[in-house]
Parts: structure tokens; C-alpha cells; sequence
């Protein structure tokens, strides 16, 4: 006998009783997305690596015959015609994927999660490990928010529910692809959802840990940026370095965030002068990586590698400085065409070149020894990312998972502040966010699907009445958890802080209705 569609007040039902019941279920469920999404993101980390090293060996083998050029160009005209293919039947592939999930989890898109899973992970590995200036962890983010949604799909859950275990995963792909579990919930809870709330952090933290446990059975407990031990901490005379050290990331931050929402334009002029449609925009990207990755072939990839060999390389300001301007144009160039691949490794890879740029400098002057420079690659990842992403949280903690030392945090946090603050003054938008805006069209068709959402109550509304609140029409506040105790609300209810507050609404007005109580 067929199933009788759920309608969606019974839809309802089931999200308000997954929000106010079991935890164990949701740990259970964040579980199952762990071991998921860990598998995905694990491979496709492991076939990244693989394959790029391969790769780097071609380029080495080139200079002693340039047929092994040849077949590099083969390779990539492979991958051109592959992209054009998939693209065109998802394009939810393309790029990043993190202002995708984001977009999930703001009904403002649906994803169809088999689909984007295995052609941004076929295309995703091979665009990443052809030695493009590209990172794996926003594919990893995707990969893993489709996966989560795919066990959602197959344990038949709500609308809140499926948005629960999207985000899990989104933080599992994380976990796997860095290692960092602890950084994918933040990632979530400060970049993706923007607040805390059972719904997610509870499903998300689980997912997050099992997805490392699995990536950490595959690949070592070696932390992925494991820097040299006993590194000795600064004076706090010397703390002033910190501050001018903020000052100029956040600068170089918010420098990078313009030319990377504009990189599009680029393509568009070169593909009006030379009649190259969007589709074939990666064939400009391949054509200029070839002499990077004949002369410099160190410098290709996402950038782990270059970052490893900074501490031990003694490079001078001048080199540093060559460096962080190939990577940076060749890095937008890489993004800019479309393929499967993220920013977030690049960046931190940049981060690495100008704190080793400003800790050569300050070496040079005498103001640090030689054996407190690597605290600088450590402090520029973080500086930089925290203030392209405004995600600062994030910033400091997944460096931290990364390089396996915490005794850096102080350092860590005053230089990341600062260059938030900066970014921050300077009205730069979270780059992920900004992608956002860019990807969506000006008008968002609306369904009409109706779901559940649980939201704390902040400053912005404490203390006012429910009918005294700016909802859009139709949004309904159902009940509200005050010490503990679930009531009904009506217009008259007063709202506290630390109160948490459940609303029926449009899918597509989540994130309007986020802003505005937020």
C-alpha cells in the first residue's frame, strides 16, 4: 500500500517534536553523517594527493623531455570538456560550494544531493589535484552537506530535520578535509547558521568528531600544518608586532576580497576578446598555469606544501613577497574559472607568505630570533583568513587543529581581532556571504513550503512583546522555552534573553527573518 503524502502541518508537527525531544537521536543521526561524510571527504582528500603528486612529478620530468607537457595539455583538455559537460547538467557545482549550503540552509536554494555529490566529487579531484591554485575544503563543505542530506533523503526526515543534518555534514567535510572538528562546528555555527541552537550544534558536534575519527584513521594523527615543537613565545614587549601584524592583514584581507568578487570580469573581457564562452573559461586557467608549474612547480596546488617548507626554507622578503604575488593572481585566476575548487587553503597559504614576509623583516631588524619566526606563518593563516571570512572564531581554532599547538592563542586571537577589526571598518563583507549575493538571482522563487525554526533570543528583541516585533507576513512565533519550561505564545508574550523562540514561516524567509530577530 502507497504512503499518504505528508502534509505540511503534520510536517510541522514532526519538526517542532524533533526540536523539543531526544537528544540521543540527533547524536545518533550526527553519527551517521560522520561516518558519511567522512568516507566522501576522506577519498576525495586521498585522491586529491595522490594524484597531484603525480602531477608535480610530470612537471619535474618536463624539463628533461616536454612531451610530458603534452601530455599535461591532454590532461587538461580532458578536464575542460569534462567540466563543460557536467556543468551543464549542475551547475551547482562550480566553485566553492559553501555560498551553495549556505543558501540550502537558507531556503533559498534545494540542492539535488546524488547529483552535485559524484560530479563535483569526479570533478572536484581532478580539478583540485591538477595543480591549480585551488583548495579542497569548500568542495569538502559541499560534499559533505550533500551527503548529510542524502542520509536525511534516506531516514525520510523534516524539512528541520534534513537543515540539521546539511549542516552536520557541512562541518564533518570540514573536519575530514583539516582534521579540525572542533573548527567545522564553528565554521557552521559563525560563517553557515550564525548562532547557536540545539537543532545544530548537537548533530553538528558528533558528525564533526566521528568524520575526524575516520579521516584520522586514514591519514595519521600528524596534524595537517604540524609545525616545529617548542617554538618559544614572544615578550610582551614585543606584543606591539602583533598589533601592526593585524593592521596589515586585515588591509591585504579586504584588498583580496574586492579582486576575487570581481575576477569574473577578467574572464569576461578575455572571453569577448578571444570569443570564449563561460564554459571554456578554465582553458585560460590551465594555459597559465603551465610555466608556474614548469619553473615553480612547488608553488602549485592549494598550498600545504608551500606552507610546510616555510619554516625551514629561510627565504628572503623578496622571495616571499614573489611568491604571495604569484599565488595571489594565479589563485584568483584558478577560482575565477568556474572549476570545482575552493578558496579557503589558498587563502591560508597566502596568510603563510605575508607572515613570513613580516617575520623576515622583523628578523632582519633584530626585533625576534630565529626561532620565534615560525609563529608568524602560524599568525598570518589566521589574521588573513579571519578577516576575508570575518569568521575569527573560526580563524584561530582551526589554525590551532591544524598546526597541533595551542599555546599560541593569545598571539592567535590579537592578531586575528585585529584584522577583523579592520576588515570590519573598512565595510568588507564575509567573502562567502558577498559570493552569496553575487550567485542569486535578484528574485527568489517562492514555493511556498512552510517550516520550523528555532532561534535564541538576543539583545535586539529582548524585553519586547511579540506584536511589537517587524516579522514579515505570514511568520508565526509558536512557543517559546522560558527557564526551561515550553509555553504558548501570543502578542502579548514577552520575550527574555536566553528565551528560545520557535517560528512557522516560508522556507525562503529564513534568512530575512534571521537579520531582522538576530
Amino acid at each position: 500500500m502507497a504512503k499518504e503524502p505528508i502534509s505540511q502541518e503534520d510536517d510541522i508537527k514532526r519538526e517542532f517534536n524533533f526540536a523539543t525531544h531526544s537528544i540521543i537521536s540527533q547524536v545518533l543521526r550526527g553519527v551517521l553523517v560522520g561516518i558519511f561524510a567522512g568516507l566522501v571527504v576522506g577519498i576525495f582528500r586521498f585522491l586529491i594527493e595522490k594524484i597531484f603528486h603525480l602531477v608535480q612529478d610530470v612537471y619535474h620530468w618536463s624539463q628533461q623531455s616536454m612531451l610530458w607537457l603534452l601530455a599535461l595539455v591532454f590532461l587538461y583538455t580532458f578536464i575542460v570538456l569534462l567540466n563543460t559537460r557536467l556543468v551543464k547538467s549542475e551547475k551547482n557545482i562550480k566553485g566553492s560550494g559553501i555560498p551553495q549550503v549556505e543558501a540550502e540552509l537558507k531556503g533559498l536554494m534545494s540542492l539535488s544531493w546524488w547529483s552535485v555529490l559524484w560530479k563535483k566529487f569526479v570533478l572536484g579531484i581532478l580539478a583540485i589535484s591538477s595543480g591549480l591554485m585551488l583548495g579542497r575544503e569548500g568542495p569538502s563543505i559541499q560534499l559533505g552537506a550533500m551527503s548529510g542530506k542524502g542520509v536525511s533523503k534516506f531516514l525520510n526526515l523534516s524539512a528541520a530535520e534534513e537543515r540539521a543534518l546539511i549542516a552536520s555534514g557541512a562541518a564533518a567535510g570540514l573536519a575530514a578535509a583539516f582534521n579540525a572538528p572542533i573548527a567545522g562546528l564553528l565554521f557552521v555555527v559563525e560563517e553557515v547558521y550564525r548562532h547557536f541552537s540545539r537543532f545544530f550544534w548537537v548533530s553538528t558536534l558528533a558528525a564533526s568528531l566521528v568524520a575526524n575519527f575516520v579521516s584520522l584513521s586514514m591519514f595519521g594523527l600528524t596534524p595537517v600544518l604540524d609545525m616545529p615543537d617548542n617554538i618559544p613565545v614572544m615578550r610582551l614587549e614585543q606584543y606591539w608586532i602583533y598589533l601592526v601584524m593585524g593592521l596589515l592583514l586585515g588591509l591585504s584581507g579586504y584588498i583580496y576580497e574586492k579582486v576575487i568578487l570581481n575576477i569574473q570580469l577578467v574572464y569576461q573581457f578575455f572571453g569577448r576578446m578571444f570569443r570564449i564562452s563561460e564554459a571554456y573559461y578554465p582553458t585560460l586557467a590551465f594555459a597559465l598555469i603551465l610555466p608556474i608549474g614548469y619553473f615553480l612547480p612547488h608553488l602549485l596546488g592549494g598550498g600545504n606544501q608551500l606552507i610546510l617548507s616555510l619554516t625551514a626554507s629561510h627565504y628572503t622578503v623578496g622571495t616571499l613577497l614573489l611568491f604571495f604575488v604569484l599565488r595571489f593572481v594565479w589563485s584568483m585566476l584558478s577560482y575565477g574559472s568556474g572549476l570545482p575548487g575552493g578558496i579557503f587553503l589558498p587563502i591560508l597559504a597566502l596568510g603563510s607568505l605575508l607572515g613570513g614576509a613580516m617575520g623576515a623583516v622583523c628578523l632582519q631588524l633584530g626585533l625576534i630570533s630565529q626561532e620565534q619566526f615560525p609563529i608568524f606563518i602560524i599568525l598570518g593563516m589566521s589574521g588573513y583568513f579571519g578577516a576575508i571570512s570575518k569568521a575569527p572564531l573560526t580563524a584561530m581554532i582551526l589554525v590551532t587543529e591544524m598546526v597541533g599547538d595551542i599555546r599560541n592563542l593569545m598571539p592567535l586571537g590579537l592578531v586575528t581581532l585585529t584584522a577583523y577589526i579592520i576588515m570590519d571598518l573598512l565595510k568588507g563583507a564575509p567573502v562567502y556571504e558577498a559570493m552569496l549575493e553575487k550567485m542569486l538571482p535578484d528574485s527568489i522563487e517562492d514555493q511556498g513550503d512552510t517550516t520550523l525554526i528555532e532561534i535564541p533570543v538576543s539583545e535586539k528583541i529582548a524585553g519586547r512583546q511579540v506584536h511589537e516585533l517587524n516579522l514579515p507576513d505570514g511568520v508565526l512565533i509558536t512557543m517559546n522555552v522560558h527557564k526551561g519550561k515550553t509555553q504558548t505564545v501570543n502578542g502579548s508574550t514577552r520575550l527574555y534573553l536566553g528565551d528560545t523562540i520557535y517560528l512557522v514561516l516560508k522556507k525562503t524567509e529564513i534568512g530575512k527573518v534571521k537579520e531582522e530577530l538576530l
